[in-house]
């Protein structure tokens, strides 16, 4: 008898509307830069020696990674084996770190400082088209477009004298940023409504910078003379993304 070899199941049609859970994990690479001024190019107190000693204590960048979990809605349209979409994501995430250096003496002077740095975010948005080519179920595809999260920034400059405070220096920003993001996954049509995908992100949030003045601790120093210390405090964040998403296509 002459078999019949079984039909292959069809295309999925990967056009109309989705939405989507997923989870990821993120390193992000966060530049630091301390700038000190005025007072600090003078000859007392906060000398060269120090603005010099003191910069070069701070971290040059906090860099961090952890997890991330959200929701996404798109909407593809399909002209043979291309597709085309828009989509957007928002997502909590949880991303910190901080560093102290703990009290050093500068060694030309003998001052006694303390520097404390931090930075977090806690969600990102991201909106763009996406382009793919479908080979039947499996669907790679590049996205880019625009990302929008939060960068929350302190740092502060404590200097000690025979171990009481004398000044410090210092202060926070939380801003929201809207950067851009590029990228690209795969999907994968489990049934003709289910899509399963792995995607990477390079997302780049820009900086967040604050200028801040001397404030005196100790009758030692006038007012005044302290808020001559001045100083440019910036943080700049980028973030690489690896997540697995669920999708249900209507």
């Amino acid at each position: 008898m002459k078999q019949v070899a079984p039909v292959p199941p069809a295309c999925p049609n990967w056009a109309g509307f989705y939405i989507g859970a997923f989870g990821g994990y993120k390193f992000a690479p966060a530049d630091i830069d301390l700038d000190l001024g005025g007072s600090w190019n003078g000859p007392v107190l906060g000398d060269i020696a120090d603005r010099d000693f003191i910069e070069g204590r701070v971290p040059d960048n906090l860099d961090t990674s952890g997890g991330e979990v959200g929701g996404l809605i798109g909407y593809n349209f399909q002209w043979n084996h291309w597709v085309v979409g828009l989509e957007a994501s928002g997502a909590k995430v949880w991303l910190d770190n901080s560093d102290d250096t703990g009290f050093f003496t500068v060694p030309t002077t003998g001052d006694v400082y303390n520097v404390h740095t931090s930075f977090e975010t806690n969600y990102l948005v991201t909106v763009g088209p996406r382009i793919g080519y479908a080979f039947c179920r499996w669907l790679p595809y590049i996205t880019g477009g625009v990302a929008i999260g939060d960068i929350d920034f302190h740092q502060e400059i404590d200097q000690t004298f025979l171990g009481g405070p004398l000044f410090e220096e210092g202060g926070s920003t939380s801003d929201t940023r809207v950067g851009w993001m590029v990228g690209g996954g795969l999907e994968y049509a489990l049934t003709d409504h289910w899509r399963l995908r792995a995607q990477y992100q390079f997302i780049d949030l820009g900086c967040v910078d604050f200028d801040s003045a001397g404030v005196t601790l100790s009758p030692l120093v006038p007012p005044a003379a302290a808020a001559g210390f001045t100083a440019n405090h910036e943080a700049c964040l980028r973030e690489h993304n690896v997540s697995v998403a669920l999708m249900f296509r209507f």
